[in-house]
């Protein structure tokens, strides 16, 4: 909906009268800020019917900042790719794309509180398999992507970007040595970059953490906040997700793999699959290394970044960086 003078009332209201297909209107609403880790205003809204049914509802308002050039991508995300809560994300219940004012909003389902944070193993699981169904739909179906005009490109010069910034990152630290020695390793990144964008490119979330997986009854999973989602590599997504699971990966890989497999109308490469996820294990400590607050973190944290880096490079195998 683009508008010009309309109000967030009138605005969820002519959207929810699309949404059940019947004259609705709001006998009351209440709001409340959300507090939780986002760079936009967002409040949960207590929405009543004039029937009296109750509706939750996620008021977002993207804004334009450092961290996010391109606020409008979101609402065209959940118009043009996740109509009707597919891939498990949440109901668009109305949306403005006003580019004249940049005022971008979303009403959305509230799909809850809980997240796939301290979620049990089937839990994760169920959010292994979920991200699998999203990739294997579109996996190498590259051009209808790139037709919504709404998505982020993960090309070689995204990944090198990752690197620039980890480093940036080591470099504020001030530790010389530890940068010298991180130096030497990126020397060889420009060509994981490449291998990297090489591989098939599906839909991918982009911004996958255990905070924006929300969980319900059965397992359900739930993705929410899709403004960094691109035409990208799947590995990185699945890479991303399964941090800090150890031993347990393999049997997560398999069953990412199967489901992937299940959902995708195009052959797919599972050992090729498996060398992109060796390729991401190094983006996954770069990505640690960028998302460090502290200008001066313990020595013990720099010398673990360093030791999952050496670890990382030296799982990959001469093919890796080549096929």
């Amino acid at each position: 909906m683009t508008v010009t003078d309309l109000d967030p009332r009138t605005v969820l209201e002519a959207g929810l009268r699309t949404h059940f297909g019947r004259p609705v209107r709001i006998a009351d609403i209440a709001a409340r800020p959300l507090p939780m880790r986002s760079t936009h205003p967002i409040e949960r809204l207590a929405v009543i019917l004039d029937s009296g049914e109750r509706l939750p509802v996620i008021f977002k308002r993207l804004e334009w900042g450092p961290e996010n050039k391109h606020p409008w991508r979101e609402p065209l995300v959940y118009r043009r790719l996740l109509a009707g809560g597919r891939f498990g994300a949440p109901v668009l219940y109305g949306s403005v794309y006003d580019h004249e004012r940049h005022r971008y909003w979303l009403f959305l389902e509230d799909v809850g509180r809980q997240s796939l944070d301290g979620g049990r193993p089937e839990d994760w699981l169920a959010g292994v398999r979920c991200l699998a169904a999203m990739h294997g739909a579109y996996w190498g179906r590259t051009a209808e992507l790139r037709a919504a005009k709404c998505l982020h490109e993960h090309d070689d010069r995204y990944f090198v970007t990752q690197a620039l910034a980890a480093r940036r990152a080591f470099k504020r630290i001030g530790d010389s040595a530890a940068l010298a020695r991180f130096d030497r390793w990126m020397d060889r990144f420009p060509a994981l970059a490449a291998a990297l964008a090489r591989q098939p490119r599906t839909l991918v979330h982009g911004d996958i953490f255990a905070h924006n997986l929300m969980l319900q009854p059965g397992p359900v999973v739930r993705p929410i906040d899709w403004e960094s989602a691109a035409v990208g590599t799947a590995a990185w997504d699945l890479t991303r997700l399964l941090d800090g699971w150890g031993t347990d990966q393999p049997e997560f890989l398999a069953a990412y793999i199967a489901e992937c497999v299940r959902h995708s109308e195009t052959p797919i490469d599972e050992n090729g699959f498996r060398r992109a996820v060796r390729l991401c294990e190094v983006l996954l400590v770069l990505l640690h290394i960028r998302l460090c607050e502290d200008a001066r973190p313990p020595a013990g944290v720099v010398a673990g970044w360093m030791t999952g880096l050496d670890a990382a490079w030296q799982a990959l195998e001469e093919g890796d960086l080549n096929d």
